[in-house]
């Protein structure tokens, strides 16, 4: 067929058409569905099948808005709805209805999308309400399942369901694929290897037509809808290309002469080895993708089953031991069944049952599970004792103090979740990309089609079919929306064994950027042991003693080139000796107790002049230089290690704050990580596994985008020029398939990253100053530390502007609740801030948040903004 210009254009007109209608049909405005008002709150229910309908839902602000989520299938991506903006993470079991209860709404969109960020919806709400965003964060996430055993139970089971099907599928497939595939690829070698009558089409179309509709039906039952959804998917391409084929090949049967000569042949064995190829890639991926959550979902299953409590009236004094630890004397009964203050008995080498303190016995228990540290503790009465650790040594009878949900083992698991529900700031790109994906591939097809129907060669409509249909299949979409969720959520998990509970998926992206580390000395490097001749009134810490690691820790952080700066109260000859011990770089000392976050605030000034000058006398005249300056300031953050409550104003303040969690109190809302053992190390783990995350994550990134942009060319027939080749519609679906299993395979590779590495007993070649410690213009060295004498945080009186606050030490943490809990405060007065205990003045200007119908006053927004995250903490306190 010779070159026609009436062809072309013709082709390039239909296809210019076709572009239009797909994009105006794609981005069109949406109309959404308005909830309804019954009972004082906003209802809609939304259907998940193949998407989201209605995929907008139109809410009012200041009212609580229950969303009913009718998932009408089954299988891993539509299997939980994630609202990001609200740290939510709700599980939708399959062929199910599930109520999403969430509470009043400031306004703004909200969006949510399935487990695997590839299915999204929007939530829309107008007017106007004093509810801020982030006091909704830590409300919206006690929707999190309070049962998590339970919850990750039901998701395991439907996941197995998903094997067990996806397996029968693959097996029913292969059998009735093979022998076609098999056939034609010997027919098209040598025709006389195999009968006529065995490369018949009509055998062929009865082989692989259930192949088409009863195997592929878990992909066309979601991909058709999610096209008419607007919101189209993997499986929608895959249903568009296997359909364009399997209609083709039965034209082909019934009404070959509709065709041209030379495009006559079917394609049913694309059909069949697509499908099948698909299936197996989904199954891989789950069994794959089981390995992902590994880690936390260990932590729930290591919570035994069952408990010994102990029979009323027996004696459990040490005196009378072997009352207690006879068999007979208690009766075992289901750990769910634990009521806050059973006695039960716990033996020698059994897991907890649940958190209490112990009343008798002498134990040597096994707390990796929870703080990262394999070292076993020793516990005598009165010490305090975690559910699911190991008894290594002992006997004890010990106290339900928590049960349930209020376990140490459950707010790791719903801290986790939380954190699993945001998003990255690495994945705005992927995610802006995957939105316009789907669309652009099937306009590509469009144009594939049209270039060869209309200047390729012969066979021309045999040709631009298996182009067309070889782009919309080898294209994976999932692979952009899964390359940052799957290794956030390794991470956590491995941060979480590791005794490194991470908040959220931007505090473990960023930590790797820490330039400097300040750490508080009483508690955080010390280990907070008040003086022994110390007045009762007037606690002193002169004698206190160095924690175990403390010197390791910073000597790690200095040979990375990280700056590291102690804040203490002490007098200058204690502060220095703490530091030359420990090997501090710079020591603040006598730093009064609301001085913390001032001395953060000023190092972060120092670094953001120190950049602003440095593009000065670099001459730089672009618009875009208070853009370079906070760039440089995001590569070279502030972190802060703290202790304890106190330190909540320097925890926010900080670029990334870091808790020293007890090992019982996983509560530390004011910071982004909580380090349970108390460990420094654990600064160093936090470190190395937002390195060893973003290092995943820029693996599966580059491999999604390189995967696509190479691939979706060469199904579209580049090389064909030059070498007279061009990819089956098999070969494609083979890539696929496997696109996605590389990425979850890569991301279960972080459970073999080492995050305990120590940097200080490395090469001297290896321990090179970080990209953040450069430009912050820190050197490591043996250098004696500087020592800072503050002078610069003096208290203020409500003499001043009405705006300041009067700073007090809050020597009783008794005063500060007896303070907090009375009637709300009036114009003149003055009340406490309930995160830091400061005095605040009464007054228009004041930073104010409302709570249960009380309002309570702030000195500064990151005060209110700690308070948002999790009011009931602070107030608890």
């Amino acid at each position: 067929m010779g070159f026609n210009i009436f062809a072309l254009v013709a082709a390039l007109l239909v296809a210019a058409a076709a572009t239009w209608a797909t994009l105006r049909f794609f981005f069109a405005a949406q109309q959404g569905e308005t909830g309804i008002v019954t009972d004082g709150k906003q209802h809609a229910t939304i259907t998940v099948k193949g998407g989201y309908s209605p995929s907008v839902v139109n809410m009012k602000a200041g009212m609580p808005i229950n969303l009913t989520f009718d998932r009408q299938e089954t299988g891993e991506c539509t299997s939980h709805v994630v609202f990001g903006d609200l740290g939510l993470d709700a599980m939708l079991p399959g062929n199910t209805r599930t109520d999403v209860q969430l509470p009043a709404l400031p306004a703004g969109d909200y969006p949510f999308a399935c487990g695997m960020n590839m299915v999204h919806g929007s939530l829309h709400v107008e007017g106007e309400s004093d509810v801020t965003l982030a006091s909704l964060q830590s409300t919206a996430a006690s929707n999190t399942p309070n049962d998590a055993a339970s919850a990750e139970q039901r998701e395991s089971q439907e996941r197995r369901n998903e094997i067990k099907s996806f397996t029968k599928l693959v097996i029913v497939g292969a059998i009735l694929t093979i022998p076609v595939f098999a056939t034609t690829m010997l027919h098209m070698a040598d025709p006389e290897l195999v009968p006529h009558w065995m490369v018949n089409p009509w055998l062929q179309a009865i082989l692989i037509t259930p192949v088409m509709f009863y195997c592929g039906h878990p992909i066309h039952s979601v991909g058709f809808p999610a096209l008419a959804h607007r919101s189209p998917d993997m499986n929608s391409l895959v249903s568009l290309g296997t359909s364009a084929a399997y209609v083709y090949s039965l034209v082909t049967c019934i009404a070959p002469w509709v065709f041209p000569e030379g495009s006559r042949e079917p394609y049913f064995e694309s059909v069949g080895v697509v499908i099948t190829l698909v299936l197996l890639g989904r199954l891989l991926e789950n069994k794959a993708r089981e390995g992902t959550g590994k880690a936390v979902q260990s932590l729930i299953r290591l919570r035994p089953r069952v408990a010994h409590k102990l029979h009323d009236g027996i004696d459990f004094s040490n005196s009378a031991a072997a009352q207690w630890l006879i068999p007979e004397n208690s009766t075992d009964i289901s750990s769910d069944a634990i009521a806050i203050g059973d006695l039960l008995v716990v033996r020698n080498g059994e897991r907890i049952p649940t958190d209490g303190t112990i009343v008798a016995g002498e134990v040597m228990v096994d707390e990796s599970m929870i703080t990262g540290e394999s070292k076993p503790v020793a516990k005598t009465t009165g010490a305090l004792l975690t559910g699911a650790t190991v008894v290594m040594k002992g006997d004890c009878v010990m106290r339900a103090t928590q049960v349930g949900a209020d376990t140490v083992l459950s707010q790791i698991t719903a801290m986790v979740a939380r954190a699993q529900a945001t998003k990255a700031p690495v994945q705005q790109m992927a995610d802006r990309i995957a939105r316009y994906f789907v669309p652009a591939v099937m306009i590509i097809a469009i144009w594939t089609f049209a270039i060869w129907i209309s200047v390729g060669p012969s066979p021309q409509l045999a040709h631009a079919l298996v182009t067309a249909v070889s782009v919309l299949i080898i294209a994976c979409p999932c692979a952009l929306g899964l390359a940052t969720p799957l290794s956030v959520t390794v991470a956590l998990g491995l941060g979480a064994t590791n005794g490194v509970l991470v908040t959220s998926a931007k505090a473990l992206e960023q930590a790797r950027r820490i330039g400097t580390v300040v750490f508080d000395k009483t508690g955080t490097i010390t280990r907070g042991v008040v003086d022994a001749d110390a007045d009762w009134n007037k606690p002193s810490y002169e004698q206190d003693t160095i924690k175990d690691g403390s010197a390791e820790a910073i000597a790690a952080l200095r040979a990375r080139g990280i700056r590291t700066v102690m804040l203490s109260g002490d007098k200058a000859d204690v502060a220095s000796r703490i530091a030359r011990e420990v090997g501090i770089d710079t020591v603040i000392c006598e730093v009064k107790p609301d001085g913390k976050a001032h001395w953060i605030k000023q190092l972060q000034m120092e670094r953001d002049n120190a950049h602003s000058t440095t593009e000065h006398h670099g001459a730089t005249t672009s618009s875009n230089s208070a853009t370079t300056v906070q760039k440089k300031a995001e590569s070279n953050l502030i972190a802060m290690v703290g202790d304890g409550i106190n330190d909540a104003p320097a925890l926010a303040q900080a670029d990334l704050g870091i808790a020293i969690g007890t090992g019982t109190d996983v509560a530390m809302q004011s910071a982004d990580v909580t380090l349970m053992s108390g460990d420094l190390r654990g600064v160093l783990k936090t470190i190395n596994l937002s390195e060893a995350t973003m290092r995943n994550i820029r693996e599966n990134l580059g491999w999604a985008f390189g995967y696509n942009l190479i691939g979706i060319p060469i199904a579209a027939g580049i090389l064909y020029p030059f070498t007279g080749w061009l990819l089956s519609p098999m070969i494609a679906g083979l890539a696929m398939a496997l696109s996605s299993v590389c990425l979850v395979l890569n991301a279960n590779r972080l459970h073999m990253a080492s995050i305990t590495e120590n940097p200080a007993n490395r090469s001297t070649d290896d321990s090179k100053p970080t990209a953040s410690s450069v430009a912050n213009g820190f050197k490591p060295g043996n250098q004696e530390p500087t020592i800072i004498i503050d002078s610069h945080t003096e208290f203020t009186h409500l003499s001043e502007p009405t705006h300041h606050t009067e700073h007090t030490i809050k020597e009783n943490p008794m005063d500060m609740n007896m303070h907090m809990h009375h009637a709300a405060p009036t114009e003149g007065e003055t009340a406490t801030d309930p995160v830091c205990g400061m005095t605040v003045a009464v007054n228009a200007d004041a930073i104010t948040r409302e709570y249960d119908g009380t309002t309570y006053y702030f000195c500064g927004e990151h005060c209110a903004k700690n308070f948002d995250k999790a009011p009931q903490i602070f107030l608890e306190k």
